[in-house]
């Protein structure tokens, strides 16, 4: 599992599942909003990697927070 905004390295490096960050600086965050809502924001990334891991992983299969 990996949390990437650059999705062809971790295809290139064997990653089954990929989930496809926000930006390069902050892959899990937004610092374009307030204090609150980035936290509500990491937390759908953490509950969506959890989520993503529940299932068998298949080569390369990447997949958006949205």
């Amino acid at each position: 599992m990996q949390i990437c905004t650059v999705v062809d390295i971790a295809k290139s490096v064997g990653a089954s599942r990929i989930l496809r960050g926000f930006a390069i600086t902050c892959p899990v965050g937004n610092p374009s909003v307030d204090e609150k809502d980035e936290k509500a924001y990491r937390r759908k990334y953490v509950e969506k990697a959890l989520q993503m891991l529940e299932h068998p992983g298949e080569r390369a299969h990447v997949e958006s927070l949205g």
